[in-house]
């Protein structure tokens, strides 16, 4: 006899599995990624009209007309970075946490941005959940950068923006730091852009086409 918890666990389980099968056929074969997306229940950081659509490698809907992200978008753009165990990473634009919980079994250290209370709150709520402690949320604009001007190994900007925010690319080591965001262009298409920073020169790459909300900041939220 198979008791119905049971059966619910393991149907979730089979779900996530199927999604790590996709992505490792649309190119991810990063082990450490493919193993940290395994260990985040993505259905718990979804709206609960989506939940059937939890393991679906598409965006949905949250509030505040926000979206969390595509999986493979998230693993793709994580990949970039070349994170290591011992990195500090920047994250922008918290949304559900649900980038913010991968990344922090990828890292020593995240700080993440996210300029909704009721997003920031509901995130926060997500991540004890899972019971990780190395995640340090602020409430603010994210085109500002982190507070004491730290300095972060890597950067990751979940929103699109015309330009790249000069007080993250202040936030960036010197040597070796690394940025991803979705660059809009003037006819409105966006670019995923990896931007890698050498004392003051940066040496910056378009990658994928992406489809992103707008990066908010206090003069436009």
């Amino acid at each position: 006899m198979l008791f119905p918890w049971k059966k619910n666990r393991i149907e979730k389980h089979r779900d996530n599995e199927a999604l790590i099968k996709e992505l490792k056929i649309e190119g991810i074969t990063e082990n450490n990624i493919l193993q940290a997306i395994k260990k985040v229940p993505r259905e718990i950081f979804v709206e609960q009209q989506f939940l059937n659509q939890a393991y679906k490698n598409i965006a949905l809907p949250i509030d505040c007309e926000q979206t969390i992200s595509q999986p493979f978008i998230v693993a793709y753009m994580i990949a970039c970075l070349n994170l290591k165990k011992t990195y500090r990473v920047l994250e922008i634009g918290t949304g559900t946490g649900y980038q913010t919980a991968i990344l922090s079994h990828l890292c020593q250290e995240v700080c993440t941005i996210e300029i909704y209370d009721n997003l920031l709150n509901k995130a926060k709520k997500k991540i004890e959940k899972l019971n990780l402690k190395n995640i340090i949320f602020q409430l603010g604009d994210g085109t500002e950068g982190w507070q004491n001007k730290a300095l972060f190994d890597a950067i990751i900007i979940s929103a699109a923006s015309e330009i790249i925010p000069v007080k993250l690319l202040e936030n960036l080591k010197h040597q070796g730091g690394c940025l991803i965001m979705p660059k809009k262009n003037p006819s409105g298409n966006q670019k995923l852009l990896l931007v890698k920073k050498n004392n003051e020169s940066y040496l910056e790459k378009e990658l994928l086409d992406v489809k992103f909300v707008p990066l908010l900041n206090k003069n436009i939220k």
